[in-house]
């Protein structure tokens, strides 16, 4: 039962009111309006700067940011978990609500009432998803999504990308704004300085490194699909180039675009990468399926990946934008240039 004192005011307070308008009247200075909060900008939208109490956390890389971020303990819901998370944030990951295999609906996740929605993909952010940032907001819960994947149009799904910009340093400025956003700078910019610690020890490294191998990132969703391919305009391909690698397939543009046999065997990557997924459970045993499949295709034997035994499996999480990524950059190099490591 709603408190009266919430739907009008008392009697006291209707005086004071009433008071206020005389005194008004004869010619008192009106009372400054409320000061808007501060904001900062998304994807296009303004986000206001408001620590937020309930959050719903969508896809496996806004989840582990915003519990990296110290917020974990305001995560009401969360959905859409590629793999397992890391132990110190497994132990700390009890929402209210986990839903883990298909998307959850509007209805569900509003019931929740999310006063923030923290979106590591469009998906969640969509008219097929949860609904427009607008809509949302218009419910009471804001949005911010990971500058890699802003929609075109507000609303737009992850099929309808804006030319967005995929390089480490939009993911760095996607930390600083949810600490900013959730009340935790000072933790984000000390995660941002570890990762770029991270990658500028890997590029010393790399230092002078002429020869640069032709990387493909394949998935094969379910284990059994058509294979898919991440190419540029994504971070996948970011971690392939600072990593001291080349993106065998410059002319596909996003990630997980359809590749048949032949294109594989077109590209001639000198490096394999299968990113495993999906589920809460999972780690490298969707990859190690998909690696043994490449093995045993007779007509890949020729491609040099296949050839040389160079396949490489990692987690769909660490090519995410995200948290992981600066040592997603450090595990590839050492496997394209592993004698600039010592081995």
């Amino acid at each position: 039962m709603v408190n009266d004192r919430r739907r009008r005011p008392g009697v006291a307070l209707a005086l004071l009111l009433a008071g206020a308008a005389v005194i008004a009247g004869c010619g008192a200075p009106a009372a400054a309006p409320p000061k808007a909060a501060e904001a900062l900008r998304n994807c296009g939208a303004d986000v206001p700067l408001v620590p937020p109490e309930r959050i719903f956390a969508a896809f496996q890389n806004g989840i582990e940011a915003v519990y990296a971020l110290g917020a974990g303990d305001r995560v009401v819901g969360a959905a859409y978990l590629d793999n397992r998370l890391p132990q110190d944030i497994a132990s700390r990951f009890h929402p209210q609500e986990y839903f883990p295999e298909e998307y959850p609906s509007r209805e569900e996740v509003l019931r929740l009432a999310p006063d923030l929605v923290v979106s590591g993909f469009t998906g969640a952010v969509s008219r097929e998803g949860l609904g427009t940032r607008a809509e949302l907001a218009a419910l009471g819960a804001n949005a911010y999504v990971f500058r890699s994947f802003c929609p075109s149009v507000d609303g737009a799904g992850q099929t309808s990308l804006a030319a967005n910009d995929a390089s480490l340093e939009s993911v760095y400025a996607d930390l600083s704004d949810l600490g900013r956003l959730l009340g935790e700078p000072d933790r984000a910019t000390g995660i941002v300085e570890r990762m770029r610690a991270t990658v500028a020890s890997t590029q010393e490294r790399l230092a002078g490194v002429a020869e640069r191998p032709r990387v493909a990132m394949v998935n094969r969703p379910g284990g059994s699909g058509p294979m898919r391919v991440f190419g540029t305009g994504d971070v996948a391909t970011t971690i392939i180039e600072t990593a001291g690698g080349t993106q065998a397939f410059p002319e596909i543009d996003g990630r997980m675009k359809r590749v048949d046999t032949e294109a594989l065997i077109a590209a001639r990557p000198d490096v394999i990468v299968v990113p495993s997924c999906c589920g809460a459970d999972e780690e490298l045993g969707a990859a190690t399926r998909t690696i043994a499949e490449l093995r045993a295709d007779p007509a890949l034997a020729q491609v040099p990946a296949v050839r040389d035994g160079r396949l490489v499996p990692i987690t769909f999480a660490e090519i995410s934008p995200g948290i992981r990524n600066a040592d997603a950059v450090a595990t590839l190099a050492r496997v394209l240039h592993p004698d600039r490591f010592g081995r």
